[in-house]
């Protein structure tokens, strides 16, 4: 009778997770503000930026490899407190960076503010992405949690396809109000987060229970995802960084060319809400294969054709569709290689990520200085075009699905 009665309260206890909705929401929206406007926002703005403060396109650029470097720092932190510490803090820290940084680039008086506001907002994604793999590891239900993580992951788009429409309004100096008004948003995001994230640590993630990063890094079949991310994290930042320039520079500096990018970009990264129901139905590797497929065709029509609105648009729309089915793969990749440590096992695979966006700007924005933009997205093509040998484990595919799914 007793043993009855607690499998019967382990059920329900199963059977009171949460849908996907609530956490993955408030993921969506926290990366909205921490990647798809106080990471991918300076790109948009960096035409506007250098007219403002000067300096060339490769220099300005590489400004966003501190960002980066402060982001690997935040990852090392919120892998040691996972188990130890609730969600709710690096997020909230992370939110917290993300309304700081935002708030300097909004007052910069000149480009020393500008960059340390960049440093700043860029942490934010290192404090708040992977803590919600314990959120929804711990409080969904294991057949919404791949619906829960592609939302999450997929708060970078929406953020995008808001920075577009703002950045058509800043013209002149109306760009400040823009990026004062993100910074409240970030504030107000952070407060919801407060009340609708646990207070506990997470208790898959207990310290007794966890296991060093050599131990995740040495992991066997990881090396491919940790490529993939690399590649990923390199190809994403060069984007991000140069594209609105390149499209702005070869249509005559037409301002308009950059914001309608950015705002195709996002519309285009909805896609990924369905990158669960994807992997699903066809497999990891066909999937990632797909996505490293369209990055590369985005990148080589930057390299080959990026004069004209129809060419813009095109490498817009697949590097939309592209990177955002390729980011949320990794976070759902990363939960079939590390389903015991979900926060640990993807702040590594984000820290390879962050590794490659950190040199991606400071290494291809030097290349732009001296060869210009076309050359830096050639070398993006054949980097995307060559990840393709980091192909999944032929085992991690739609016959086994993702969490238990």
């Amino acid at each position: 009778m007793h043993s009855g009665e607690a499998a019967t309260t382990a059920r329900n206890a199963e059977d009171g997770r949460a849908g996907p909705w609530l956490p993955g929401l408030s993921g969506l929206a926290t990366l909205a503000v921490a990647y798809g406007f106080g990471r991918y926002g300076y790109g948009l703005f960096l035409p506007r930026f250098q007219a403002e403060f000067g300096g060339s396109t490769g220099a300005l650029g590489a400004v966003t490899s501190i960002g980066y470097l402060g982001e690997l720092f935040a990852l090392c932190v919120v892998g040691w407190w996972a188990g130890r510490r609730s969600p709710r803090l690096p997020i909230g820290i992370g939110l917290g960076c993300a309304g700081t940084g935002m708030l300097l680039i909004a007052l910069a008086p000149g480009t020393w503010v500008l960059a340390a506001g960049v440093a700043v907002s860029g942490m934010a994604p290192g404090w708040v992405w992977t803590p919600y793999s314990d959120v929804v590891q711990e409080t969904v239900k294991p057949q919404g949690r791949t619906h829960a993580l592609s939302l999450i992951s997929t708060g970078t788009t929406f953020g995008v396809v808001l920075a577009g429409p703002a950045a058509f309004f800043a013209t002149d100096s109306r760009w400040r109000l823009v990026w004062l008004g993100a910074a409240a948003v970030a504030f107000l995001v952070l407060a919801w987060n407060i009340r609708a994230l646990p207070s506990a640590p997470v208790e898959r993630a207990r310290p007794h229970a966890t296991v060093r990063w050599r131990e995740l890094v040495g992991r066997r079949g990881a090396w491919p995802l940790f490529v993939a991310a690399t590649s990923s994290g390199l190809i994403g930042a060069v984007y991000w960084s140069f594209a609105g320039v390149s499209v702005a520079t070869a249509n005559g500096g037409n301002e308009r060319v950059a914001p309608a990018l950015w705002t195709i970009i996002g519309i285009a990264g909805t896609i990924g809400v369905c990158t669960g129901r994807f992997v699903r139905h066809h497999g990891l590797r066909a999937i990632f294969v797909t996505a490293q497929i369209l990055l590369s065709l985005s990148t080589a029509v930057l390299w080959l054709a990026p004069a004209g609105w129809g060419f813009a648009l095109t490498s817009a729309t697949l590097y939309g569709c592209g990177f955002m089915v390729g980011g949320t793969l990794l976070s759902v990749w990363s939960s079939l290689v590390f389903p015991e440590q979900p926060t640990r096992g993807f702040s590594v695979v984000v820290a390879f990520i962050t590794l490659g966006a950190v040199v991606g700007p400071a290494v291809l924005g030097r290349v732009v200085d001296h060869a210009g933009l076309p050359t830096a997205f050639a070398i993006a093509t054949l980097l995307a075009l060559a990840t393709l040998a980091a192909l999944p484990r032929r085992s991690r595919n739609r016959s086994e699905g993702p969490e238990g799914s």
